[in-house]
């Protein structure tokens, strides 16, 4: 499969896939972060899972549907390899290692996605906030995340106002330092401590599947 992959820049916005339309390529990413989003209608997007290194794009295309209701971009810059998504497909049904390293990928993203309602259902946007900075930080391994505001409102369902308030808060009381759409964690254990216990769900589930733990670099799936 090694041969089919082709070296790739994702710059920030890029789309790797749109709603409705066949998937064409999957993506992995050497660097940069991955956001899915679910739609209304009118336009309106929440973010309900992000990808790192750990995974991949285009996952619908190997379980025999070849198109998402979902849109799926580059939520920061990056570059890794894509492939056909037909041939990741024709490798994935031959079983094996691959089948079963994607099913661990399957699984985490539907923890993510699973812990993604029930947050935006019922806990508060300073906590909601907490938790997709760690997250996205977990994905990218960087402490330094490039998140405009309305990216971040994007991400919790909720208005740039409301956004603003939260981030300033965190902000005075030195949990993180936010300039022109770059935020810089400073102060992790008390973003934890802010974050709701979503954060420390999905980040087990991880920690288990990949075979780390706390302070350890992930051991990829793919």
């Amino acid at each position: 499969m090694a041969k089919f992959l082709v070296p790739v820049d994702l710059p920030l916005g890029k789309r790797l896939s749109e709603p409705n339309l066949p998937i064409e390529y999957v993506y992995f990413l050497n660097t940069g972060l991955i956001s899915t989003d679910a739609l209304t209608e009118k336009g309106e997007s929440v973010e309900v899972g992000v990808i790192g290194r750990e995974g991949f794009s285009g996952l619908p295309a190997l379980l025999d549907q070849p198109q998402m209701s979902h849109s799926v971009i580059m939520q920061g810059l990056g570059e890794g390899l894509r492939i056909r998504a037909s041939i990741m497909r024709d490798e994935f049904l031959k079983g094996g290692v691959l089948r079963a390293l994607v099913h661990s990928f399957s699984y985490l993203q539907m923890v993510q996605v699973s812990q993604s309602v029930l947050c935006n259902r019922m806990h508060a946007v300073d906590a909601r906030l907490a938790r997709w900075l760690l997250t996205s930080a977990d994905r990218t391994e960087l402490d330094t995340l490039h998140l405009t505001q309305e990216f971040l409102a994007q991400m919790l369902g909720t208005q740039r106002s409301t956004v603003t308030v939260a981030a300033g808060v965190m902000q005075r009381d030195g949990l993180i330092s936010y300039s022109r759409g770059k935020i810089q964690l400073l102060d992790r254990p008390k973003l934890e401590a802010t974050a709701c216990e979503c954060y420390g769900i999905v980040r087990s589930s991880y920690h288990r599947i990949l075979g780390t733990g706390e302070g350890q670099k992930p051991a990829y799936i793919l």
